[in-house]
């Protein structure tokens, strides 16, 4: 079926509605591309083969939220250098080395669009951890953060409205603050 497809959005379509063929499709096509990028940067041939790995198995799981528009290469490019980001971080590589890599010209990375791109995938992936994060939330507290940060009311409005003092309106929403810190730093986001 996917002998047909030529572009990346009508095999991303597929995929979408859990197509392995197509899935297979783009594997093949983008395989030894995202395997040079990450064994570029991590000499481990091994380790390389498994981070390439878990990049398509990421796209994989995210089939259903994820919505790259046109190539889809710069949005597994992101995904990649992010898993090679958590590499160097559960590894202990210093975190000079990586804001000095993360800070390279834009004209190293051989696709003028690569760097927006990134930026795209990046804040869509954070905030499908941060929509996580707010459903594993308590009632009384995902209560809170929905009438202070969704419909803007004032601390004193949210104690008033749910019958609770403003201490622990204040409480609430500092612990929401914490728990969203704590999952962007278990993520890829912060160093």
């Amino acid at each position: 079926m996917t002998e047909n497809i030529q572009t990346d959005e009508e095999l991303w379509q597929l995929i979408k509605q859990d197509s392995h063929t197509a899935f297979e499709t783009l594997y093949l096509r983008y395989l030894k591309s995202v395997f040079t990028e990450i064994n570029k940067r991590i000499s481990d041939r091994d380790q390389a083969e498994d981070l390439t790995q878990e990049v398509f198995l990421s796209l994989w799981e995210k089939r259903v939220t994820s919505n790259p528009q046109g190539a889809i290469y710069p949005y597994i490019y992101g995904i990649a250098i992010n898993k090679v980001f958590n590499y160097f971080r559960s590894n202990k590589i210093p975190a000079n080395f990586i804001e000095t890599w993360e800070t390279l010209p834009e004209d190293l990375a051989q696709l003028a669009e690569l760097p927006q791109a990134f930026k795209v995938a990046e804040v869509t992936e954070m905030e499908h951890l941060l929509e996580e994060e707010r459903s594993n939330l308590p009632e009384k507290m995902r209560r809170v953060y929905e009438l202070r940060y969704e419909k803007r009311l004032s601390i004193a409005e949210i104690a008033n409205g749910l019958s609770i003092s403003p201490n622990t309106v204040h409480n609430h929403l500092k612990e929401v603050r914490k728990r969203f810190t704590s999952a962007l730093r278990k993520s890829s986001f912060l160093l």
